[in-house]
């Protein structure tokens, strides 16, 4: 399986599709902005999953490592990944499904 991840084409991130999954294969960022990217967890071999783009298409906001991260499209074309498929049990999803900021419903005792 791994190495079918190598053979594929890597993309921008900056030109990844809402919904999928993707691995990253590099980034090529300068200076302080690849220190922060390295920092947050966007190091080779990582997994991230495109939640969405914002309503004018900058920035960009993916789920990595169980946090949220925006990336600017100045950036995130620095960042080199390949198409790993859709999230499993989001299907083609558009945009987030909840989860992180969803509140537990609570029983009510009726008397």
């Amino acid at each position: 399986m791994e190495n079918e991840h190598k053979q594929q084409a890597s993309i921008p991130l900056s030109q990844a599709e809402v919904g999928k999954r993707y691995q990253v294969v590099s980034v090529k960022a300068k200076g302080a902005v690849n220190q922060r990217m390295l920092d947050m967890g966007l190091v080779p071999g990582t997994r991230l999953w495109v939640l969405r783009y914002a309503p004018l298409g900058d920035p960009i906001e993916i789920r990595i490592r169980h946090f949220l991260m925006s990336l600017r499209k100045d950036e995130a074309k620095d960042v080199e990944v390949i198409d790993i498929g859709f999230n499993k049990g989001q299907g083609q999803c558009k945009g987030h499904r909840g989860g992180w900021g969803r509140l537990k419903k609570r029983k009510i005792n009726e008397k």
